[in-house]
């Protein structure tokens, strides 16, 4: 055979050989303990692709490995670090489901707290993973009370109701820098009935005691004036609106129908 036809044949076989072992799956021919232990391995240097990648194989090559609850653990960890919040509540959610009495089950659920927490977007935005975020979490403060893990879900749950409440209050204020008395008062109303125990809540009160100041409502000047006070005296609004210097009045108007018409927003 001429010299040229050898190469071009050996070429040819490099060429095929080559081919195959790049169309190979990945990590072919590994142990579950190899993939364990590349994927964890990866996590701990904060490659969550990689660490994302082994654990994803390994849980599908042998699906009764003896740590597959800690492999699926660090699956959904690295979605979450990596920013991928709904892939994350996905894996945390089939922990709980199919392993609820394991001991890592009580992380899974704080890690869905988190997931959810994490995916709260701006106030001014719609608040859907806000709600389920602070629902989510009141239930693993609840099922998980007096353990750092209930602990940190009830902080969080806190955090999402305290941002609800600043979402109450800017639509309150929205009304209010408009001129729209009627619908501002109603929302705030309203923030005081559902959120009391948030930081926007004196702010609602003070800018109820403007929009009755305006309408020279001085009973409810009053009244909300002193329920600042009383409730709320750490806040700054409480140190803002003291109570009147001797001599001062309020001229107060009976009724409740807010002077004007045409206010309340469509």
């Amino acid at each position: 055979m001429h010299p040229r036809s050898t190469a071009a044949i050996h070429g040819l076989l490099v060429g095929i050989l080559g081919a195959a072992c790049s169309s190979a799956p990945p990590y072919s021919g590994w142990t579950a303990d190899q993939l364990y232990e590349h994927g964890q391995r990866a996590f701990e240097q904060g490659d969550w692709g990689e660490a994302r990648r082994a654990f994803e194989r390994l849980i599908l090559t042998f699906p009764g490995f003896d740590q597959a609850v800690e492999a699926r653990h660090y699956l959904a960890r690295s979605f979450y670090s990596d920013d991928e919040f709904l892939s994350a509540v996905s894996e945390f959610t089939r922990i709980v489901q199919v392993y609820p009495d394991h001991e890592r089950t009580p992380e899974a659920y704080m890690g869905l707290c988190r997931s959810y927490a994490a995916m709260s977007p701006h106030p001014q935005r719609d608040q859907q993973y806000t709600v389920q975020a602070r629902t989510t979490c009141r239930n693993v403060a609840d099922d998980f009370r007096g353990t750092p893990h209930g602990d940190s879900a009830s902080t969080v749950a806190q955090e999402m109701h305290d941002k609800l409440g600043d979402k109450s209050y800017g639509e309150g204020y929205f009304y209010f820098q408009r001129n729209a008395l009627e619908s501002a008062e109603h929302v705030f109303l309203d923030l005081l009935e559902t959120f009391p125990d948030t930081e926007a809540a004196p702010r609602a009160i003070a800018r109820l005691i403007d929009i009755y100041t305006q309408w020279e409502w001085g009973d409810q000047v009053e009244e909300f004036r002193t329920r600042l006070l009383r409730a709320y005296p750490a806040s700054p609004e409480a140190r803002t609106f003291q109570e009147p210097a001797t001599g001062d009045t309020v001229s107060t108007v009976r009724s409740r129908a807010p002077p004007g018409t045409g206010e309340r927003a469509g």
